[in-house]
């Protein structure tokens, strides 16, 4: 059965990888960390460490990174990975002008590919499995700006879960098809059918690895969002989404559903929040609550449906609908559901309630850069 039997939450990145060092440092047989950045810095330096001792006492430790997300970091993570017995995969490998990339595997085939025809298209999973039991989704990278112990308070505010149970396997499963991705080239165009699921948002898993599981995952996200009575909180980074996803939040709200969306005060993508300016301000008009949060950068991505609770990489945008990979962990238990709560409560207190008014004060040089993002809002 498609479910987790444990679940905790994690609003915060110290507490998210302490849990997860610990997990590092107990595996047994195999870990396979997935992710989108994957900076060099005093966290990972100690996530690294702790991967090579993991590695020496015989478990099998295997790096997916993105490209795009970890180009800068990749040379180095490579050289240690080599002398650490940790294997690196990279999704969508970038050229580099130095010599040391031709030591990666199916270097070759990647240099002949046509690769700037998928650099738009990126791995943006943050999945870590620990002996195919325990996993850990949610929305942050392997970087210290989530975690207080290194930034203080200017640590970005993120959303983080480690769950166990029969639902973990589609998560190896997923890890599993992006890791041969890299090295069989369109391998993915059927090995990824293995396990399609036929009503993703009904799942404990949600995956986008194939088109016709982008169209199950956006339509059923509206069907879910159609159907609600109580309430529908949505918590997104980068807010960009389609027309018929914005007419199905006015409707809700047309309904009597509680409708509220909390986006950042400060983005760390500040032409993507210039892009949604006149989507924000169309939803104040049409009488839906936005908030903006202000204690730090806000990079969460969750959703509460009634009493249905959705945490993931997946973002209210155009990358994520047609481009990214992503995966969202669907949790119904009472406990879970109350957690969140007691965060979105907390955060909607240390934010800004934008109304119309504030979009009055706006200058002309302002509405013109926002102009321009909300065109390009495809590659966003």
């Amino acid at each position: 059965m498609d479910s987790w039997s444990a679940v905790q939450l994690f609003h915060t990145g110290d507490t998210y990888f302490e849990s997860l060092l610990k997990d590092i440092q107990n595996a047994q047989d195999s870990i396979t960390i997935e992710s989108y950045i994957f900076d060099i810095d005093k966290l990972t330096e100690n996530i690294l460490h702790e991967l090579a001792a993991a590695a020496k006492r015989g478990v099998s430790v295997k790096l997916i990174l993105d490209g795009f997300g970890a180009y800068y970091s990749i040379p180095q993570v490579l050289k240690f990975c080599q002398q650490n017995g940790i294997e690196l995969r990279v999704f969508h490998i970038m050229p580099y002008p130095s010599s040391w990339l031709r030591r990666v595997p199916a270097f070759e085939l990647i240099r002949k590919a046509s690769w700037w025809r998928r650099m738009n298209r990126r791995n943006h999973r943050k999945v870590s499995i620990f002996d195919e039991k325990i996993a850990y989704v949610g929305s942050l990278n392997f970087t210290q700006v989530h975690c207080a112990k290194y930034m203080g308070e200017k640590a970005w505010r993120d959303t983080g879960a480690r769950v166990e149970g029969p639902a973990v396997r589609q998560l190896v499963i997923a890890t599993q098809i992006t890791y041969l991705r890299t090295i069989y080239k369109g391998f993915l165009s059927w090995i990824s059918r293995w396990r399609e699921p036929s009503a993703p948002l009904s799942s404990a898993v949600q995956l986008n690895t194939t088109q016709k599981m982008r169209k199950h995952l956006y339509r059923d996200m509206l069907r879910k969002i159609s159907h609600s009575q109580k309430r529908l909180y949505i918590t997104t980074a980068y807010f960009l989404p389609k027309r018929s996803l914005l007419r199905v939040l006015i409707h809700a709200k047309e309904r009597g559903v509680d409708v509220k969306l909390l986006i950042p005060g400060k983005s760390d993508v500040p032409f993507s929040k210039w892009a949604s300016f006149f989507l924000v301000r169309f939803l104040i008009q049409k009488g839906i609550p936005v908030y903006e949060y202000q204690k730090s950068i806000l990079h969460a991505k969750t959703m509460v449906i009634d009493d249905d609770v959705f945490v993931g990489s997946f973002n209210l945008n155009y990358r994520s609908l047609f481009h990214d990979l992503e995966v969202i962990a669907h949790f119904k238990d009472e406990k879970t559901r109350e957690d969140m709560l007691t965060q979105w409560n907390e955060d909607i207190s240390t934010s800004l309630n934008i109304g119309e008014n504030s979009f009055a004060t706006t200058s002309w040089l302002f509405r013109t850069l926002s102009k321009i993002a909300f065109r390009l809002r495809y590659m966003l």
